[in-house]
């Protein structure tokens, strides 16, 4: 993770449930993931100052929130809050809704028109919030929430009320925030997919307590973390740099920890990162490398350690610098492949490039 810009420390109780909560945002896209219930949204409003009997510290830099001397209230801590709903006000047009944002600004910020362009606003300012569809009210409430000039956005299920094809329209907005306007984000979710596409780090959260805090990749990657992140099957998750397309073949080759990777169908420029994920049983291994397959990605790879699971083997590899791979096999292919600790292989698979403009 990069340098933290939020250290928090908090503890709260409230009938039979219980927040304890130390973690870390760093610059770019938090994502805070768990079950319902589980106290994300309670954790946000802790930092947003809107819990008075939270209990702990919060520091922003040499900025303090919380502490046992102080507590800074909700109006004068740098943080924007955007909820599920809107609460857009319903009597304001689109630019009064931003005009009053601006009036509240709290610090230096971006400008209007730059947030009004970067957002896609300029044909909805004289609406009024009943003239916009669910996602032109997800646009405005971010585009409020930015210019009121914070340090932080909170954004508790931002997508939640809107269709999986509003959210894709409005995923990369978010994804574009903390680059175009320097605006850490914690995000609060309950969908894998929306961690995977816009997130670079994440908290899981049970039962009150932040239980894993890491990057995309190191966390979805981890064999400890499938169960938490609601059961997933065997995964692994690389991060990747777009480096060549081949305008004749029609294939983008991402360059990752483990080697390159190359894709059909995708545009992408050359230098924008893109994740790229790899099911365990879309890896096929072998002794030696094929003369010929209808699979374009294959890799070297070195079996660090394998053991059963129900009715499988998993192996776990290693490829290229160090990055982890998994298969899942079958006993009767571990003995006819001579399967064991060291062994150098390779990995014919199958990837799926994921992003919020896939």
């Amino acid at each position: 993770m990069s340098e933290p810009l939020l250290q928090f420390d908090l503890q709260l109780t409230r009938g039979d449930f219980s927040l304890s909560a130390k973690g870390e945002v760093a610059a770019g896209i938090t994502a805070l993931f768990g079950h319902s219930g589980c106290g994300k949204t309670t954790l946000l409003r802790c930092l947003a100052g809107l819990e008075p009997q939270v209990r702990g510290e919060i520091r922003q830099g040499e900025a303090v929130w919380l502490s046992a001397q102080k507590r800074l209230p909700a109006h004068q801590r740098r943080a924007s809050m955007v909820f599920q709903d809107n609460r857009l006000f319903a009597h304001l047009t689109t630019a009064q809704n931003l005009d009053y944002a601006l009036k509240r600004r709290r610090g230096d910020g971006p400008s209007r028109d730059e947030v009004i362009a970067v957002l896609g606003l300029e044909n909805l300012l004289e609406r009024l919030p009943s003239q916009l569809s669910g996602g032109e009210v997800q646009r405005v409430a971010l585009a409020r929430a930015v210019l009121c000039g914070p340090s932080l956005l909170l954004m508790d299920e931002p997508l939640a009320a809107l269709d999986y094809g509003r959210r894709r329209q409005i995923m990369p907005l978010i994804r574009a925030i903390p680059e175009r306007f320097g605006l850490p984000v914690l995000y609060v979710t309950h969908a894998r997919y929306e961690v995977l596409d816009l997130a670079d780090q994440v908290m899981l959260m049970e039962d009150g307590r932040l239980m894993t805090t890491g990057s995309v990749a190191g966390v979805f990657s981890s064999p400890e973390c499938w169960q938490k992140l609601g059961g997933l099957d065997p995964m692994v998750v690389w991060d990747g740099t777009v480096v060549a397309h081949d305008t004749g073949w029609g294939l983008t080759t991402i360059a990752t920890e483990a080697g390159p990777l190359r894709f059909a169908g995708l545009r992408p420029r050359r230098g924008e990162r893109r994740r790229v994920r790899i099911a365990a049983r879309d890896v096929v291994l072998m002794l030696n490398p094929p003369p010929t397959s209808s699979l374009i990605n294959g890799l070297p790879v070195k079996v660090e350690h394998f053991e059963q699971h129900g009715g499988v083997t998993r192996v776990k590899l290693i490829a290229g610098e160090g990055a982890p791979l998994w298969a899942e096999i079958s006993q009767q292919a571990v003995a006819a492949l001579g399967v064991k600790k060291g062994q150098r292989m390779h990995a014919l698979i199958s990837p799926q490039v994921l992003g919020v403009d896939s």
